[in-house]
């Protein structure tokens, strides 16, 4: 059960750590726009060199390793659930390191995400 309880907490982590990490890079190029296919390699270039991005690439590959060794020992309608609490920890970081505004409203969803993330966690 531990170990289960440890990848699942990592993948929630670096999920949310993976999201607020390409935010930041994205943010900080503009706006990549497309007005012919000569654009595209440029675009994909600036993007594949952001420091923000590789970093947020990374964090989401160990996401995914570890999405993938909980989906080897638990139900997939446990695990995917569970996961979801990844959107308070990503709303949660964006408040605190974007200094995005979080309304009472979104708050309010994100506890309703919370209970049933942690009614699916009990029940298993």
């Amino acid at each position: 059960m531990f170990k289960v309880v440890a990848v699942l907490s990592l993948a929630i982590a670096t999920g949310a750590l993976g999201d607020i990490l390409m935010s930041k890079g994205m943010k900080a190029m503009g706006e990549v726009t497309f007005k012919g296919l000569r654009d595209v390699v440029p675009a994909i270039k600036s993007i594949v060199t952001n420091k923000f991005v590789l970093a947020g690439v990374g964090s989401m590959t160990v996401y995914f390793g570890s999405y993938v060794a909980a989906l080897a020992w638990v139900d997939v309608s446990v695990v995917v659930p569970l996961t979801a609490l990844s959107y308070v920890i990503t709303t949660a970081y964006s408040r605190v390191f974007m200094h995005e505004g979080v309304t009472l409203m979104r708050w309010g969803g994100l506890g309703m995400v919370t209970i049933g993330a942690v009614m699916v966690g009990v029940s298993s």
